[in-house]
């Protein structure tokens, strides 16, 4: 008989430590850029290089989990927001990242992935 081993996945780790430390926490999701051409990560690096912090852009590209913590929802979101554009926004799909906001209570009340384009 097999018992199971409680395996977690990324949300769950999150949302966990979120709980724990009682704080918002940024998910960034960069596993597609490490499936890129040398030259596309370049071309996908440069791009961001005028978004994202210059302290913070290693922090962003060299890991394919990068996670930052914050006091409120707002600044976590606002963050989130001027970093990553939308799916819907960007017309070359390797240029997404995927940025989710998790709460303490495990909630995500923002994700850079949309389904669709709005008007």
């Amino acid at each position: 008989m097999l018992v199971s081993m409680n395996a977690m996945r990324i949300y769950e780790m999150v949302s966990h430590y979120a709980k724990t430390k009682e704080k918002f926490v940024l998910l960034i999701d960069n596993t597609h850029y490490f499936t890129l051409s040398d030259t596309k990560k370049a071309e996908v690096r440069t791009y961001y290089e005028d978004v994202i912090p210059v302290d913070e852009i290693d922090e962003v590209f060299n890991n394919k989990y990068t996670f930052y913590e914050f006091l409120g929802q707002a600044i976590a979101t606002e963050t989130a927001v001027e970093w990553f554009p939308q799916s819907t926004d960007l017309e070359d799909s390797d240029y997404f990242i995927e940025a989710q906001v998790i709460t303490p209570a495990g909630g995500i009340p923002y994700t850079s992935v949309r389904l669709t384009k709005e008007d």
